[in-house]
């Protein structure tokens, strides 16, 4: 009980702040945006507009997920929250919010090198996420089918901060190289990802 009034709180906080953000696509630029063509087959990689934003885009296969609006949604929840907790000076958040392009792949990546955990330390294994640049990311679709078990919400936070520098996306975390995420950080990660799961998205 307890649990989901907090939830439904969260929600509400999120998505009824007040906050200055709005979609940033008109309705007719989502009307001529080519939908996701199910007639292709899963394997073949297609782009498909991500709804309420600019000009973001993903690479997915298949239609089944993740869905644009899913993850338009999604990305209108993360911006609202990043600034209301961290503020987004000049609007360079939501610049590389509504310049994004998002690949999804079937399966994790090898990493090949500076990979780090969320302590700053080297790992080796397979991503789960990468982002490649502050309007290029990479993500897992993994075995659940949810967006709140992929890595996507801790790789718009890695863009975010590459959008915010101007250099780098912090790649180790907490760890003291490189300067920009904090333990904040990773909380908010945590907060969202309990939301979506929540909301079953």
């Amino acid at each position: 009980m307890k649990f989901s009034v907090l939830v439904t709180a969260l929600l509400c906080t999120i998505v009824f702040s007040g906050s200055q953000h709005r979609p940033a696509a008109s309705t007719s630029t989502q009307k001529n945006s080519p939908p996701c063509d199910s007639k292709k087959k899963k394997t073949t990689p297609q782009m498909v507009k991500i709804q309420n934003f600019k000009n973001s885009w993903q690479i997915q296969r298949g239609c089944q997920f993740p869905a644009s609006e899913r993850v338009g949604l999604v990305m209108d929840i993360f911006y609202k929250k990043w600034k209301l907790e961290f503020g987004d000076l000049d609007n360079k958040i939501l610049k590389a919010l509504n310049n994004l392009m998002i690949e999804w792949g079937d399966k994790p990546k090898p990493i090949v090198g500076g990979a780090f955990d969320v302590n700053g330390k080297p790992i080796e294994g397979r991503a789960r996420g990468l982002t490649l640049l502050p309007t290029y990311i990479w993500v897992w679709e993994n075995q659940y089918k949810r967006i709140a078990a992929t890595a996507l919400v801790h790789e718009l936070v890695h863009a975010a901060l590459w959008a915010q520098s101007g250099y780098h996306g912090d790649p180790d975390h907490e760890g003291g190289e490189f300067e920009g995420w904090t333990p904040k950080h990773t909380k908010f990660i945590r907060e969202i990802n309990v939301l979506l799961a929540s909301l079953d998205i």
